[in-house]
């Protein structure tokens, strides 16, 4: 048993054991990116259970800017989000993605866990 066999049985681990803790999230896919006027193209909406975590804090984005975040939404479970994705929160709320995180599984090329930052 290799030790990325490990940490995936961890993260489902940590997935079974926190599911009273996690919060059902709505989640569109950006199907495009933005067009000249910005507007872009989303798929349905999907429920996502994922941890919720109301926390701010200052990070800076990938352009040097430094951004306040008002909460990181965490997924124990294989998802690909992207910055022009939309998350909206438990309480209806949203806020851009200001950034996204995981690390790489190499044999699935998809992260064992995603976490995600609102703005």
């Amino acid at each position: 048993m290799g030790l990325a066999s490990v940490v995936r049985g961890a993260v489902a681990t940590a997935n079974r054991v926190t599911k009273d803790l996690q919060s059902t999230v709505s989640h569109q896919s950006a199907m495009s990116t933005p067009s000249s006027k910005g507007v872009i193209a989303y798929g349905a909406a999907v429920s996502r259970r994922a941890l919720v975590d109301w926390k701010q804090k200052v990070m800076r984005t990938s352009n040097g800017q430094e951004v306040t975040t008002r909460a990181s939404v965490t997924f124990l479970e294989p998802v690909a989000v992207t910055l022009l994705d939309v998350i909206i929160l438990p309480d209806g709320t949203t806020g851009p993605i200001l950034d996204v995180g995981g690390f790489v599984d190499a044999s699935t090329g998809r992260p064992y866990l995603m976490e995600v930052w609102l703005g």
